[in-house]
């Protein structure tokens, strides 16, 4: 892992010191995300999205992408308490507020502490949601239940029927 941090360090500084159009084509999300300028996601041969990294992070045209773009990935969730049907609701771990009694109950299954931050894995109506807190967040048991909030602007609604994003 350190040798390819490494190796993608002198990727962008060559990159940069001989300011050359090149095209990187990679399965590695990490490694897109940090090298591009702009990027395509592809699926099957197909063009899912093309834009700036921040563009395909945080406005994802489709449930393909915004599966495979980010670490972990946005949860995608067809029994959200406020999905209207046909509807996958989008949101991001980092964007979920863990709050005192309002908002989404969540069933904790798992705490994964990283560091710096600590993934809460749980079940809403069925589904897995992942919460991303910060360092020195309390650490919920598993089988507590925990209440999150979406932050609004955050939030991304996809067709179910096809994956493509819906217009807000």
């Amino acid at each position: 892992a350190k040798l390819r941090a490494q190796t993608r360090l002198e990727i962008q500084k060559l990159h940069r010191e001989l300011g050359i159009t090149s095209l990187f084509v990679t399965h590695d999300q990490v490694e897109a995300m940090t090298l591009a300028e702009r990027m395509i996601v592809m699926n099957a041969g197909n063009m899912e999205q093309f834009g700036t990294p921040e563009e395909v992070y945080h406005t994802p045209a489709t449930t393909f992408v915004a599966s495979f773009i980010g670490s972990p990935p946005m949860n995608l969730l067809k029994n959200a308490p406020s999905a209207a049907p046909g509807t996958i609701l989008g949101i991001r771990p980092e964007h979920l507020d863990v709050t005192t009694g309002d908002g989404w109950a969540v069933t904790v299954e798992t705490v994964e502490l990283l560091g710096a931050e600590r993934l809460i894995y749980g079940r809403i109506n069925g589904e897995q949601l992942i919460v991303r807190v910060e360092e020195g967040t309390h650490a919920p048991a598993p089988d507590a239940v925990i209440h999150v909030v979406p932050r609004p602007d955050r939030l991304h609604a996809f067709d179910a029927s096809t994956g493509k994003r819906i217009a807000a």
